[in-house]
């Protein structure tokens, strides 16, 4: 009987410290696992936020550059017509010479961009005077409109290099910085927004026209506005004063980057500025977010906005799968652990009943029979 109750005590001891090692190795696999996974999700999450700012980016370059190549081919037009710089004396019959000549081209090439709502060619005033606004230019309301022909007597060539004027800014900053211009985001009669974009043309070292197009800004606003990231989070874009171009809650008219909550994101600023590209992570109300951001070739920040609870909910669920996982193990192994211990046990408890008879007995003629 004692014997019996030792081989009891040992396979219980034996069980034991089996399903402890089984709860230690797997306990230390999950929870490397989830280390390494969890960490590993956190980046994959990092690198789809800034993968997609980067991409939304190249996604509206694209539509840009396009806006880029009119210019250029209207710039191609001047430089080609006028070999040297015009005579001021005969503009009165070279410009409109000119726009005879390419009226179509120019039309032509703005029904090529649907976003487009006007093409000029205007004629620096600081060389051909301000009493009269030298142009060449076409316009229209809408996609489905034709182009119609656009009357220089409504606009005022003082009042085009008038550098107070913030209104005229795309026509005198091109001037003034010799370099092309976006300028911001301005509301039609109709109610719509349009973006102004203008560059100069040269004709060796001078300034010799502005050649510019307004585009809809619109299509902007369709593709950002169709993208949904995770539950909550969304993309915008601002210009280069981090001004809002478009964002689901905040308008160009309102507080800039710096101003709004009370001036929170203000700390962020000069960094986005001065480094292009890159991620910020804040808290904000009861959790923490998340911004990866993107410069455009044209000045343009591109935001991807998100909350860090749901880039993450992946982590959540990979920890449950493991936790049920380890689980599943662990019961599997302590099943088949004592199902093995009894097996062992069996043979071991029939030779000590065995040897017991014997001693009892005295009989040591007998044969145990043992199945193993």
């Amino acid at each position: 009987m004692k014997i019996n109750m030792k081989l009891n005590r040992l396979g219980a001891r034996i069980l034991a410290v089996v399903i402890v090692l089984l709860v230690i190795s797997v306990g230390g696999i999950g929870f490397y696992a989830m280390r390494v996974g969890g960490r590993g999700l956190e980046e994959a999450a990092r690198q789809y936020e800034t993968t997609l700012a980067e991409n939304l980016a190249y996604r509206l370059n694209s539509t840009f550059n396009r806006f880029d190549g009119m210019l250029q081919a209207l710039s191609a037009l001047v430089t080609t017509r006028f070999t040297s710089m015009p005579n001021p004396d005969v503009a009165d019959i070279v410009i409109p010479q000119f726009g005879a000549q390419n009226g179509r081209f120019m039309n032509d090439l703005g029904v090529q961009s649907p976003e487009s709502r006007s093409l000029f060619i205007i004629f620096n005033p600081d060389i051909f005077g301000t009493q009269k606004t030298y142009m060449v230019g076409f316009q229209r309301k809408d996609a489905k409109s034709l182009f119609m022909y656009i009357d220089e007597k409504t606009i005022s060539a003082a009042k085009l290099i008038d550098r107070k004027d913030p209104s005229t800014s795309w026509f005198w900053t091109p001037l003034d910085t010799k370099r092309p211009y976006w300028a911001d985001v301005s509301r039609t009669e109709e109610g719509g927004e349009i973006v102004t974009y203008a560059m100069p043309v040269f004709i060796g070292d001078k300034i010799v026209a502005v050649a510019g197009m307004t585009f809809d800004f619109a299509f902007v606003r369709e593709t950002l506005a169709a993208v949904k990231i995770y539950d909550t989070g969304y993309p915008f874009l601002m210009n280069r004063n981090l001004k809002y171009l478009y964002h689901p809650t905040l308008s160009f008219d309102g507080p800039d980057f710096r101003e709004v909550a009370n001036g929170y994101f203000a700390k962020y600023a000069d960094d986005i500025l001065d480094k292009g590209e890159g991620r910020i992570d804040y808290p904000w109300e009861s959790g923490q977010k998340t911004m990866s951001y993107y410069t455009m070739e044209n000045g343009y920040i591109l935001f991807v906005s998100a909350s860090i609870a749901e880039s993450l909910a992946a982590v959540g669920a990979m920890q449950r799968a493991v936790n049920i996982g380890m689980a599943a193990v662990l019961l599997v192994a302590v099943v088949v652990v004592v199902l093995f211990s009894r097996s062992l046990a069996k043979p071991l408890q029939a030779v000590a009943a065995g040897a017991r008879n014997v001693a009892e007995t005295g009989d040591l003629t007998q044969r145990l029979a043992v199945k193993t």
